[in-house]
């Protein structure tokens, strides 16, 4: 099954590819003489093995105590099933001319894997067999490093450093030193960092271009601006939102232009390429014949199959067989780039090259979508120089925090949309500094009227006009009716029909040009709220008369567009926020008990016990739910210090006491997990209630209106 190919290090002979050039370009060996690599590969102590993408590492016949140096590409470590992994196939790549393997894909490696433990590259490297013996299992499954990208790996028998203390000392200290700092790195991951490497290596996020496109859960509103945007501008939608999810971050379904692509494998009609000036995976749609490989090859659901033929299918797209029409790449024929009609088109992300901006991102009104460096987020490695950055102190300098959990626990707060190309208009906070200033200063005036009459500007305005300032204070009044009242009423109208440009937006284009969507919803926000504020004061609170319908419609709206929007964020944040959270409680218990069995086995007797005890709450409504929930609560305060007690004879009192505040945890969060999407009912719900309430309120207004100023 592998097609790794093995090499021993010859002298050199001044080809620049040959394996004795990638020996003597590592950095381990670099005070090594060739004299002492020469007999090295003389004594087959040093092989070169270069692997294709999704290859185990298979160590040559004979040698023991192998030690792996990454020369090139990315290595990972993971555990198989060995039945699963002796079973799979290979996929070829086409574009180099490869006869071997299939062009149907069997799948990342990486996913077939049941964990990801480790993950190296280029100048890193480790000891196989001891990553082997530490790593958990029963016996029943494997672990074996891989090749996530095409890889060329130095493998270094044991009995090789052995040769070097004597003629290279200072190469074996080299050696001594990388060891250290490969057990040093994977030993500071624990918790739920596991759960973040392997997503990191499982989703295909080590090998992703410069940047990923992702979507802050406790951010987004669920508005879909994103994805329409998108299918205006190309015709037919290129990213889709809920992709790989981890915590408060949602990496969706777009291209990651990844560095070893596997949809550029199959194709045999350079229909797809990387573009050589900018790197971008591009889809030549006049040369595509729809056969799909591409997209059957694409594990991260980049590429989407277009009907372009048959209009009455679901994934017929009329605009973007139009866009195709309108620039002719649909032709076929001699000399065109198919010789039949195509009944389908690959179509995927490219950036939105040769725009300006991109379409999705500059569309998100809340900045939830966001591109980032993948590296930069993960931080799977320290910082290696040193240089300032935050994270632990080690001998008076600072270094990244490896695998921070931070971003996915606690969010990003990204909302300047990262490393993408988007029109940068921060007028939001000027929008409402002006709305809330605006309204501070009327409220400030209405209540000098009522309490303080010399100190309101009134008073001061009657004075300069020469009134007696007894007489000028027993004027000074604020009433339902006065010229300021009205003034209020008009600017709060005023506020609220604006607050409909929002919604104008999405419905025309030309609103784009105007501004940002980010804009027009602050604009939605501050005039829905601050607009009712000046109606309140408009009213007085003389509530008594049919006008009183359009105020509470308007109090209505108001609060169903603030639960709405509260809820939007909060119900996915804590959803996403708790399954991580779980986790990292769960892995902390295990790890507390490892050398404790019986206080381990014991505590998740206590989960199970309070899980079966919860299946049946779940099935019965809010209101009762959160009885029950308080109910339940103040039984685990007895029941708590029990298990407490129990748990203090199993290990020794701190741990157990540590042991107990995990169990808390999470039952605590596996409630709130379970409570969150009671809110998703409010979240399909809330827009029957603003949306009849604002057509009420703009009814009433416009009556009220007219009604005032006699024009019914």
């Amino acid at each position: 099954m592998s097609t790794a190919i093995a090499h021993p290090v010859a002298p050199p002979h001044g080809e620049p590819d040959s394996p004795w050039a990638a020996l003597r370009g590592a950095a381990l060996f670099r005070d090594a003489t060739d004299d002492v690599l020469a007999r090295l590969a003389a004594g087959g102590l040093v092989h070169r093995v270069e692997l294709a993408r999704d290859t185990p590492v298979e160590i040559p016949p004979g040698v023991q105590g192998a030690l792996c140096l990454v020369i090139s590409g990315q290595i990972a470590i993971g555990v198989f099933d060995p039945v699963a992994l002796a079973g799979r196939g290979r996929q070829r790549d086409a574009a180099l001319g490869e006869k071997d393997g299939t062009l149907m894909p069997p799948g990342p490696l990486a996913r077939a894997a049941s964990r990801n433990l480790a993950l190296f590259g280029g100048g890193e490297l480790f000891n196989l067999e001891a990553i082997a013996r530490a790593a958990p299992g029963d016996g029943g499954v494997r672990v074996a490093a891989f090749s996530l990208t095409r890889a060329q790996v130095l493998v270094i028998a044991g009995d090789a450093v052995s040769r070097l203390a004597g003629d290279a000392p200072d190469v074996v200290q080299a050696i001594g030193a990388a060891l250290a700092a490969t057990s040093a790195r994977l030993r500071s991951i624990t918790g739920i960092q596991h759960e973040i490497l392997d997503f990191y290596v499982r989703h295909g996020l080590s090998v992703a271009g410069p940047t990923v496109r992702l979507r802050q859960l406790d951010l987004c509103i669920d508005c879909k601006q994103c994805e329409e945007a998108c299918e205006d501008r190309h015709g037919a939608q290129r990213l889709t939102l809920g992709g790989y999810e981890l915590g408060l971050l949602d990496f969706v379904y777009t291209c990651r232009t990844c560095s070893d692509a596997r949809c550029l494998s199959p194709c045999e009609h350079d229909a797809i390429k990387r573009d050589a000036r900018t790197g971008e995976v591009v889809i030549h749609e006049d040369r595509c014949i729809g056969c799909s490989l591409c997209a059957l090859s694409c594990p991260y659901g980049a590429i989407q199959m277009v009907d372009v033929a048959e209009p009455e299918m679901p994934a017929f797209h009329p605009r973007f067989k139009a866009r195709l029409d309108r620039t002719g790449k649909l032709a076929f024929g001699p000399g065109k780039g198919r010789k039949a009609p195509a009944r389908r088109i690959a179509s995927k992300c490219d950036h939105c090259a040769g725009y300006a901006d991109q379409a999705c991102v500059s569309a998100c009104p809340t900045g939830s979508l966001i591109e980032l460096s993948p590296a930069a987020l993960f931080r799977e490695r320290p910082e290696p120089t040193g240089a300032p950055a935050p994270g632990a102190t080690v001998r008076g300098r600072k270094r990244l925090d490896v695998l921070p959990t931070r971003p996915f626990v606690d969010g990003l707060a990204v909302r300047d949309s990262g490393a993408a190309r988007v029109r940068t208009r921060k007028l939001g906070l000027l929008i409402w500094v002006l709305g809330l200033g605006a309204f501070t200063g009327v409220l400030a005036e209405v209540v000098l009227r009522w309490f303080v009459p010399s100190w309101s500007v009134s008073y001061q305005l009657m004075r300069q006009d020469g009134v007696e300032a007894a007489v000028a204070e027993m004027n000074v009044s604020y009433l339902a009716g006065t010229r300021l009242a009205l003034t209020c009423g008009y600017l709060g109208t005023a506020l609220m029909v604006l607050s409909t440009a929002y919604l104008l937006q999405r419905r025309f284009g030309w609103f784009h040009r105007t501004a940002t969507n980010q804009f027009w919803l602050d604009v939605h926000l501050m005039t829905g709220i601050v607009g009712p504020l000046f109606i309140v004061l408009h009213s007085a609170l003389r509530l008594t008369t049919w006008v009183s319908v359009p105020f509470w419609s308007m109090v209505a709206v108001v609060i169903s567009g603030v639960l709405g929007r509260y809820l939007y964020t909060l119900v996915p944040s804590l959803t996403s926020k708790h399954d991580l959270a779980i986790l990292a409680h769960r892995r902390a218990i295990t790890e507390l008990a490892a050398d404790h069995p019986a206080a381990g086995d014991h505590a998740h007797q206590i989960l199970e016990r309070e899980a079966r005890r919860s299946e049946t709450a779940w099935a019965i409504g809010l209101v009762p739910l959160l009885a029950w929930v308080l109910a339940d609560d103040v039984r685990r305060i007895w029941t708590r210090g029990r298990d407490r007690r129990v748990l203090a004879r199993m290990a020794p009192r701190k741990i157990a006491r540590q042991i107990a505040h995990r169990i808390d945890r999470v039952v605590v969060f596996e409630r709130r997990k379970e409570l969150a999407p009671r809110g998703k009912a409010l979240l399909r719900s809330w827009k029957r209630v603003h949306a009849p309430f604002s057509i009420v309120l703009l009814v009433t207004m416009l009556a009220h209106i007219a009604f005032a100023l006699h024009l019914l």
